[in-house]
């Protein structure tokens, strides 16, 4: 894991990396870390749950999908704006997502496809983008003054 922070005008952005393989009990690990970390910051146990949802749903795509099955790297990159918002990216190598992305409910008859309907209705802002070689899922989730700590 590796921190960082950077200022931004008076408030401090805080970044952190998280990286671990593409293995369904590492990857869980994973998304249970970042919300311990959220937690040191975040007072309001509803909204640690979504991040915890949003997390495992993502981190269990890559387990089914980027590497068919394979391990491979998995990282979530945190930034967060303490009082503000927090963002996620969660990143892989693998084969990414093909061109129809959908952040729409696949509906009752469908075996699969919930995963990223889900995160989108539990943040403020979703992306699937590829870039550098890097298959990465944005969240962003505004989340009010009253649900940090003080």
């Amino acid at each position: 894991m590796e921190d960082r922070g950077d200022s931004v005008g008076e408030e401090a952005v805080i970044r952190k990396v998280f990286r671990t393989i593409s293995h369904p009990g590492d990857s869980r690990q994973l998304a249970k870390d970042v919300v311990r970390f959220l937690s040191q910051s975040l007072d309001d146990p509803d909204t640690l749950s979504d991040l915890d949802i949003i997390l495992t749903e993502a981190c269990a795509n890559v387990c089914r999908h980027a590497y068919e099955g394979a391990p491979g790297d998995l990282e979530v990159r945190l930034r967060l704006e303490f009082g503000q918002w927090v963002e996620l990216e969660i990143v892989d190598w693998g084969k990414g997502f093909g061109p129809e992305v959908r952040f729409e409910n696949p509906g009752p008859e469908s075996e699969g496809g919930r995963g990223l309907y889900i995160m989108c209705m539990l943040a403020n802002s979703c992306q699937v983008r590829h870039q550098d070689g890097e298959n990465v899922v944005f969240i962003h989730k505004d989340i009010g003054q009253s649900r940090w700590k003080s």
